[in-house]
């Protein structure tokens, strides 16, 4: 996990926990395939990223770096909450790797 965490900037962390958000949101629904959350958490992620750093645009030689970073960070982040999922399932109430 430190190895992608390092490439996570300070400015896009709160999106880690957004995207999780969202992805047990979409697990709540019933008739919303899972199959499908990892793909749409990376839509999500890319465009909720890529609206961050056009938000600070100041920061970027031109747009085009800024999309670039957008999209780097959103994947990172949708990566990142994926593997947030993973940890609290498997190490959640019940304990690291306890099969019931």
């Amino acid at each position: 996990m430190a190895e992608i965490t390092q490439y996570i900037k300070p400015d896009y962390t709160i999106l880690v926990a957004v995207l999780y958000c969202l992805g047990c949101g979409l697990k709540a629904l019933k008739k919303f395939p899972n199959q499908w959350i990892p793909l749409t958490l990376t839509i999500c992620g890319m465009g909720l990223a890529c609206l961050s750093a056009l938000a600070r645009i100041s920061q970027y030689a031109n747009l085009a770096a800024a999309l670039y970073d957008g999209v780097v960070q959103g994947v990172l982040c949708t990566g990142m909450s994926v593997y947030l999922n993973e940890f609290v399932k498997h190490c959640g109430p019940g304990g690291c790797g306890r099969r019931k």
